[in-house]
């Protein structure tokens, strides 16, 4: 089970394709905090480990 869910309740410019891509791949530990990298991190994990995860964002 995966799912993560952020409503900023108004539009952030960390949501575009550049950022994505500078992101996606990368280990977590190889890039500032960002909600791409620790999502993209979590959904590894649970490819390769075959365990649900989650997430936490307060």
């Amino acid at each position: 089970l995966f799912c993560v869910t952020v409503n900023p309740y108004k539009w952030l410019p960390v949501y575009n394709a550049e950022v994505v891509a500078a992101y996606r791949g990368k280990k977590r530990s190889e890039a500032p905090p960002h909600i791409f990298s620790i999502s993209d991190n979590a959904y590894q994990y649970m490819l390769t480990d075959r365990e649900n995860q989650s997430i936490l964002i307060t």
